[in-house]
This record gives C-alpha cells, structure tokens and sequence, in this order.
C-alpha cells in the first residue's frame, strides 16, 4: 500500500511519497511493528481500564522507552540499564471501541534498535509462526485507582505517570504484536509542493483498527526548493532548522555508538576493568566499527602479553553463558531462591541480588508495596484511605499478581524443603530397599520358594519334576501431609526469619516421620507375612537372642543369621552388615566394633567382631537395650519402603485457587506439604534382634 506524508514548510507543504509493505524482505534500518499497548476492561491482575483510562495513556506513550521485562527493583523504577532498553514508541493513538466490542484499545508503533536484534528475530519468527501469543506488551504506571464493587475490580481513575512499556512473556492486559511494517526506501522519494497546510484527502488519520497504518509524523523542514525569493529571516530560520536537524542526526548517531560499545563489550571476554577504559575511550564519541575492533584487539593483545610475561595471572571475569535469553521470570525465582541461601547459577544468570525481605520480594512480583493484594481492606503506606477512596500505587499488567507470588515463594520453599530434608541423616535406607510404586493399591511382592540339591539323573532315565512353593508380602501406602500457610501479617512484618524456618522444619518433620516408620518395623516386632511375629525366638525363625549388646552376643547373632536356611532346608550363611542400636547404646556399639582386644577381657583376646559391622544409632528406637543387625539388601530382602509415584522426597504444594478458601476468607496463602509411602517386611533371614 502507498501513503503520502506532509511535511509543512514555511512557505509550502512538501508531499514525500513512499510505500510501506508487510510480509516482505525486512530492511534492517526498518525494525518498526504495530503492536497494542493495552486494551480497555478488566485485566488478569485485577485492575479495570475505562476509555478515560486509555486516553490517559496513549497521550503518554509516544516517545516512550522500551524495554525487556519490568524493573527487577525499586530502584529501577528511577533509572534502568541502557543494556535492557530494546526500543521506543511513536504514532500512539487511543483506537474507540469496535461494533461489537464495549471498551477499546490503545495502540502504537514501536521501533526496536538496531541493537535488539535478539528481539526483532524472536518477533519475526512469532510473526512466521503465527504464534502472536510467545511474547507481549506490559504497561508499567503510576496510577489512582479504588475498588469498584460492580466491575469487581480494581478500577484505574487516573493515569499519573508512564514508566515504561515493557517486552514481556506474560501480558495481562492484552497487550500484543500485531504486525510488521516494512518501510521502504528504494529510490529517491518524490516530492511534492502545495500552499495548504491540510493533508490530502487519503492521507486523513484513521482510526487504526488493526489493518490501517498512522503515518508518522516528521520535523518541519524549510522547502529549498521554493520558487518564491527568500528573505534573509527566512535564511535565518532555515540554517537553525539545518542546525538544529544536524544535532539531532549527531545525537543519533552518539547514543547508536554508545550502545554498540556495550553491545561489543558485553560479547568479549575482557575484564572489567579494560571495558571501563574503553567506555572512557569512546564515551559520548561517535566512531567507527573498525576503530571500536582495533582498539579491542590491540588491549587484548595487550593483556595477553602481561599474562605471557606472568606480570598479571588472571582476569578475574568469567564470560556469562549465553546460550538462551534469560527471561524476566528467572531472575526473580533466582532472587526468591537467594533469598532462602540457596545457589544461583551465576555463571549462567549472572550476578543476582537475592531479596533481602520478604515484603520486598511481594512488592516486586506484584507490584503492590501496599501489601492490598490479599485484600483491598488495606492501605497504602502511612495514607489511610476510605473503602472508595483512590488509592495510588504501581500498577504492572505483566503476569504478576499474588498468584504469581504464592508459586514464586512456593518454588524457592520447595528446593528449601528437598535441600534440608536430603542433608537430614537418612542411614536406614542402608539397610531396607527403595521401590517405585504406581498407586495406593495394595502392593504385592511374591517370594518364591527353593530348590533342595539337583536329583541324580541315571542313564536313560527320565529326569524328575520339582515344584516351587510361594509365599506373598503385601502392604498398602499412605498419605501423610500438612497445611502451611504464610500470613498477609507476615508479609506486613516483613518477619524472613519466620518465612525461612517453614521449609527447614517441614523438611525436619518429613524426614523424622519417615524413619520413625522404618523403625518401626524393628521396635513393634509385627507379625510379617506368613502371620509370625517378625523375630522369634526359635520356632518361626530364630533370630532373636536374649543378652545385651556386646562382642559375645554378636557372635552368637552371626551364627544365627549364619544358619537360616531357604525354602529347602537349606543353609544360606548369611551375614550382617550393620549394627543397628538407639542413641544410648551408641558407644558401646563403637567399641565392640572398633577395638583390638575383646572389651573386658583379662587375656586381651582379639575380638572377632573388629570392623565386622557397620554402626548405625537410631534416635528413632525408644528401648534402650535393644539392638538389631541387618544384612545388605542386595544380598538378602529385609524391608521394602514405596514410594507412590517413585517420588521418594516430600513435595510442597501451593493452594490450586489462591482466590478461594483461606487466602480469601483469612488473607493467607496456603502451602500443601504431601509425601506418600509404604512398606513391609520382605524377608525375616537378613534381619537379628539381640534382646
């Protein structure tokens, strides 16, 4: 399609006529797409736009930056890097509501620099694809707003001030691509005179319905071409206007120098202090790629040669690994995971501030330094405010609400909980087997029997037939969990320290629960599968002695698992690997395992049971006399432990409808602790109780 511009002179109006085309070849000096900063209604996160509301912004937003993702602090608020600046907007216009539609729209033109090009190819490819959704549009305001009971939202009066409109994954108030314009240039634009100042009626504003384009608007120029005699003020007005588009061409040209100095920076491996002497070098200089490229070469070639030499040994920098573009949503669940001192990949993220509160970490994801977002009871500051008063506040339409909150903090809580509970002491899986299992049914676990010694096949006989008896373990796993929840007091208090305890204390409780049932199976002594208790003394199985724990006591428990016998009769010679006991009988089990001699012995005899046995002290076992041994699982079955789904640690739930049930009614988000397991005794031959 072809569009006419006017551009007024002062003694006539110019027509340069050129052509903007879409679905093309892009030129790279033309990374211009239309696109819809927001749309009138109610939005994901709550707040409502009337078209006064749209009004207000699209008289702000032209010239306004761009940049990827919202500020990631409050001081961002007031002054972001040039490294997250990836264009700006012009031709804004607020677009009146459609037939069939109640609220309209506004939309604008934003330009993406030449240093964005990870940007302009992620919108070209989502263009390509037909898949608009990848990436959007999220206003970031300052803004009165107050509850409105029949919008059922939080109503947007007045719009105060634009921070930014942001590139972000998740907007929530539909902003959106729309299409790719294509300006192009080919040729020499044809120019036109006229004496009126009015535009020619196909070049009239038209509302911009998603199809139609606004012409952008251009400085007024002084025709030189005019046939009219000029008058030395005219020739005056006409070298300021020369000057004045000469300085704004310069300053271009600066500010596109200065970002590919940090673009070429942020590609090389040079330590920070040769790329501050470079900034120094080429601060507020236009110049040259080649100039940039020499000089970098040469300050490498330097810093090699100091290295070579041994006057310096290292850089101290570590290049930032690149591989993906790192999204907004990933430095803040980073900074949450700071938060609770866990790692952050910082080769990988680079340098994150963890939060240093937990009502800072609410008042960046949701915007809301009110704390409101539990409730709208609430206030903002020291400013007490009526239930219909306007409140002020930030508003952000990105995908950050309380929801997006809860899951953040549940994340980081999550990676707390499986941290703790995987450092809890955890030595009776040494000694029982670890199996997946699909659901709560009850599980089976067939034992089959044994064969006695092989029959004696005589010359041309036939050979004899044996049979195998079996027997069956069977258990039926359990839920076991908790609700936690995190208070909106708590966030008001900003109380970390309170916050930082729940995963680790969960982490405690899981762990502690867990082993208290594996023990259990050793304290209670439970009548096992084939309907005996588990250790007998004599009869059944034979695996239970009478004497306390020492040297002597052990041997006659090795003699006994030494001698169980298979479903055949026949003798196994089973061994124990661990020594099992309750925290009181801890050093006595360290010295009959760990001395020479035989404790106690008046002819220092050698003892026998020396590095035998592995100990293991249980808090869990309550008696103080009794102790166990069991043999390696892999050699023998002992005790199996299931856990649903293979999922062996606990796992944090956060409450699916956080606009239900005690969120709403008490102003708390609901966090679900769940772990899920069984077991059952598989086989009495690998295990010994001594009294």
């Amino acid at each position: 399609m072809k569009k006419t511009q006017t551009i007024a002179a002062q003694q006539g109006v110019m027509h340069i006529a050129g052509h903007i085309c879409e679905g093309q070849t892009l030129d790279a000096r033309g990374h211009d797409v239309r696109v819809t900063i927001i749309k009138g209604g109610k939005s994901v996160n709550g707040y409502f736009y009337d078209e006064q509301a749209l009004q207000h912004i699209a008289s702000m937003i032209d010239g306004a930056r761009a940049y990827a993702d919202h500020g990631r602090s409050e001081a961002d608020q007031q002054t972001r890097s040039v490294r997250d600046m990836v264009g700006f907007y012009k031709d804004a216009q607020h677009v009146p509501p459609a037939a069939g539609s109640p609220y309209g729209r506004v939309d604008a033109t934003l330009h993406v620099l030449e240093a964005a090009t990870w940007l302009w190819s992620i919108i070209q490819e989502a263009v390509a694809l037909d898949r608009p959704d990848l990436i959007g549009l999220s206003i970031d305001i300052f803004g009165n707003w107050q509850p409105s009971e029949e919008r059922q939202a939080k109503q947007v009066t007045r719009v105060l001030s634009l921070n930014s409109c942001d590139i972000v994954t998740r907007p929530s108030a539909g902003g959106s691509f729309q299409r790719i314009l294509h300006h192009h240039d080919k040729g020499e634009p044809h120019m036109m005179t006229s004496t009126s100042l009015e535009q020619a009626p196909d070049e009239q504003a038209q509302p911009d319905n998603g199809t139609a384009f606004s012409p952008p608007t251009f400085p007024t120029l002084a025709n030189s071409n005019t046939s009219q005699a000029e008058t030395p003020d005219q020739s005056r007005v006409m070298e300021a206007q020369q000057t004045a588009i000469q300085t704004a061409l310069a300053e271009i040209q600066r500010e596109k120098c200065a970002l590919r100095l940090e673009r070429r920076l942020m590609e090389s491996q040079l330590p920070e202090a040769a790329q501050q002497h470079l900034r120094q070098q080429f601060d507020g200089r236009i110049f040259e790629n080649a100039e940039l490229e020499t000089s970098m070469t040469n300050l490498l070639s330097m810093l090699a040669g100091l290295h070579a030499s041994g006057i310096i040994t290292g850089n101290g920098y570590e290049k930032p690994a690149t591989g993906h573009m790192i999204s907004e949503a990933e430095k803040i669940q980073a900074a949450f995971d700071g938060m609770f001192d866990l790692n952050i990949d910082t080769a990988r993220l680079g340098n994150i501030r963890a939060f240093s509160s937990i009502r800072e970490a609410y008042a960046r994801v949701t915007g809301d330094a009110s704390v409101a977002g539990f409730s709208d009871r609430s206030q903002l500051g020291s400013i007490r405010v009526s239930e219909h008063a306007p409140i002020a506040g930030r508003i952000t339409e990105a995908d950050t609400t309380t929801a997006s909150f809860s899951y953040l903090l549940g994340t980081s809580m999550n990676k707390r909980l499986l941290k703790d509970y995987q450092a809890w002491p955890a030595e009776w899986q040494k000694f029982v087997t670890i199996a997946p299992i699909k659901d709560f049914k009850q599980q089976t676990r067939v034992r089959l029997g044994a064969f006695g010694s092989l029959s004696t096949v005589a010359e041309d006989t036939a050979y004899t037939s044996l049979t195998l008896t079996d027997s069956a373990a069977t258990y039926v796993p359990t839920k076991r969990g908790n609700l936690v929840t995190v208070s909106r007091e708590t966030i008001v208090n900003d109380d970390l320290f309170a916050i930082k305890q729940i995963p680790t204390k969960l982490a405690v409780s899981a762990a502690y629960t867990l082993a208290e049932f594996v023990y259990a199976f050793l304290s209670t002594n439970p009548n096992i599968y084939d309907g005996n208790a588990l250790f007998t003394s004599g009869g059944a199985h034979s695996n239970l002695g009478a004497a306390a724990l020492s040297t002597a006591a052990m041997q006659s428990g090795v003699t006994s698992m030494r001698e169980q016998t298979n479903f055949a009769g026949k003798r196994l010679g089973l061994r124990p690997s661990f020594l099992i006991v309750p925290a009181e009988l801890e050093f006595v089990a360290m010295v009959v395992t760990k001395s020479a001699g035989v404790p106690g012995s008046v002819n220092n005899d050698i003892n026998p049971m020396l590095g035998y046995v592995t100990p293991i002290v249980a808090p869990q076992l309550s008696n103080t006399s009794q102790w166990f041994m069991a043999a390696d699982p892999r050699i023998v079955d002992t005790i199996e432990i299931g856990f649903v789904g293979g999922q062996v640690n606990p796992a944090l739930f956060i409450q699916d409808q956080p606009l239900f049930g005690l969120n709403f009614s008490q102003d708390v988000v609901s966090y679900k602790i769940r772990h899920e397991y069984g077991g059952a005794v598989m086989d009495y031959r690998g295990l010994y109780r001594g009294i």
